[in-house]
């Protein structure tokens, strides 16, 4: 069992890893009865108890490390859990110094507005990994109903890394609709400058490739400015090698750019 769940939470991680249905919902005192003892006041007055990643806190782990999520929450009454048809469950990760710990997640419904907000700073702060190739919806709206189609298909995928609470790094996997290019999928990825030497990329990246696989992607692309020469070696890292280049093919403060072209086969 995960070490990282908190203890009166174990058998409740044993139930989710022993059921086998796809969605089902507990009550408040069925969950009670479970753990062998009440749950704290929070998870009856907040609803955001339920969807908290946020450590020290790891009780989410009970369902998330099984590939299950709470799809709705009914306060003092009913929990509904789910396991999407294409799923990655949750991966807590610390980073060598210590100082910073994040878990990597499908992004959810209630992230879409904070991902919005996200954007505007990759921008803004000039991230090295933010990619401006980014198919997301402009609005929470739009965000919220592209989620609920990712959850439930192979269309593509957004991951999102929360550090201490906060999104901090996100990546977007976009896959192919013709049969042709069906094995292919173009990966966009962007972090906060404050957690570049954190190593958010190479877990986003290790679990954008995770999703790949378990969704019959065996080749993953991305483009990069010629220029981001950091940006190029954390990708060669990861095993992306350059395969091409795109002379002009972006233009940012007032002069072109050449963009390198990259790809990796996933063996």
């Amino acid at each position: 069992m995960n070490i990282n769940i908190e203890k009166k939470y174990i058998p409740l991680a044993n139930y989710f890893n022993a059921t086998t249905e796809a969605a089902f919902k507990l009550s408040f005192t069925e969950i009670e009865t479970i753990i062998g003892q009440k749950l704290p006041n929070a998870a009856y007055l907040n609803q955001s108890w339920w969807k908290k990643t946020k450590p020290p806190l790891q009780h989410y782990l009970a369902w998330t490390s099984n590939g299950y999520i709470v799809s709705k929450v009914q306060p003092g009454y009913f929990i509904h859990f789910e396991k999407p048809q294409h799923t990655i469950t949750d991966k807590l990760y610390h980073t060598e110094d210590k100082q910073c710990t994040f878990i990597i997640r499908p992004a959810e419904l209630d992230d879409a507005r904070n991902i919005l907000n996200l954007q505007d700073q990759f921008s803004l702060d000039n991230s090295i990994f933010f990619c401006d190739h980014m198919t997301i919806p402009h609005t929470t709206q739009s965000l919220r109903k592209k989620i609920s189609q990712w959850h439930s298909s192979k269309s593509g995928h957004l991951l999102t890394a929360i550090v201490d609470g906060s999104i901090g790094g996100i990546i977007q996997v976009v896959g192919n609709a013709s049969p042709a290019m069906a094995h292919r999928a173009e990966i966009n990825i962007g972090i906060l400058p404050q957690y570049e030497t954190q190593h958010i990329d190479l877990a986003l990246l290790e679990t954008a490739e995770q999703w790949a696989r378990q969704n019959g992607i065996n080749r993953l692309e991305l483009s990069v400015l010629k220029a981001q020469n950091r940006t190029i070696k954390r990708f060669e890292k990861f095993g992306f090698s350059i395969e091409g280049i795109r002379q002009n093919a972006l233009f940012i403060d007032g002069r072109y750019e050449d963009e390198f072209y990259m790809g990796k086969v996933l063996l």
